[in-house]
């Protein structure tokens, strides 16, 4: 099963939970939750914001749910105001500014944002939209593979039902199974283009991804988190020449090296 989380505290979720529910066929359990037996899916919407609304999973389990993955879908903002569809995972590597627990990442869901970031490339050609994947960064916490999907990054975009409908199509389809490599990105910038390009041109699925702004503070015990939150992970994946002193960490967890 994947739990979909939708906030009516930010627009461009409850857009795009909105459009979900004029897709399937749902069942209403609760004012707050739907069930679509013939996906695997139940939508879940919540009053709070995302970011500080930690343990949704344990929440659905309370409930008689227990989800394999959990998405969250929402609005990105950014200073830039770059028009992205974006995907991440869910976690700090730092201070918890952002919900979250501070130095804890959210065990990862590679599959399910591979087989999304290329659902939106493909699906979104048409559209004036960046589709990349993001870094690892902010909360909520939980303990269920969990990922992102997101539009931005200001009010014209979080209410393009065009890119909402979209997403809601996507998530729609997803399936959490394929036959990518699974990796560990490190370095790059915040939006992850190398990560991008290769998960859109290779077989190769990102899971948590550690940005060169981190490097100055990681530190062994992170890194093998960033590892054991990859579930199935084969490689690590190294954008850069500054990223190789951090290598041998991540050969204490048997990873293959990709450059």
């Amino acid at each position: 099963m994947i739990a979909v989380v939708v906030s009516r505290r930010d627009q461009a979720s409850t857009r795009i939970g909105r459009h979900l529910l004029g897709l399937l066929d749902w069942n209403r359990e609760a004012d707050d939750l739907y069930r679509c037996e013939s996906r695997d899916l139940v939508a879940f919407f919540i009053p709070d914001t995302h970011l500080y609304h930690d343990h949704v999973d344990r929440e659905l389990r309370q409930r008689g749910y227990d989800p394999a993955a959990v998405v969250f879908v929402s609005r990105h903002a950014s200073e830039s105001g770059r028009r992205t569809l974006s995907v991440h995972p869910v976690g700090n590597y730092g201070s918890a500014d952002f919900g979250g627990r501070a130095g804890t990442l959210v065990p990862s869901a590679p599959l399910l944002m591979s087989q999304a970031l290329r659902y939106l490339r493909d699906e979104a050609r048409e559209l004036p939209y960046t589709v990349c994947y993001e870094v690892t960064h902010h909360g909520p916490y939980l303990e269920t593979p969990a990922m992102f999907i997101e539009v931005g990054s200001t009010s014209r975009e979080w209410s393009d039902d065009r890119a909402c409908s979209l997403i809601a199509a996507i998530i729609a389809r997803l399936e959490d199974s394929g036959e990518d490599v699974v990796a560990v990105g490190l370095g790059g910038g915040h939006y992850a283009p190398r990560f991008t390009d290769v998960t859109l041109g290779e077989n190769v699925a990102f899971g948590h991804m550690i940005p060169r702004y981190h490097f100055q503070t990681l530190y062994r015990s992170l890194v093998h988190q960033a590892v054991e939150a990859t579930p199935g992970s084969q490689a690590v994946y190294i954008h850069g020449d500054e990223a190789a002193r951090f290598l041998p960490w991540f050969a204490e967890k048997g990873l293959a090296v990709v450059q």
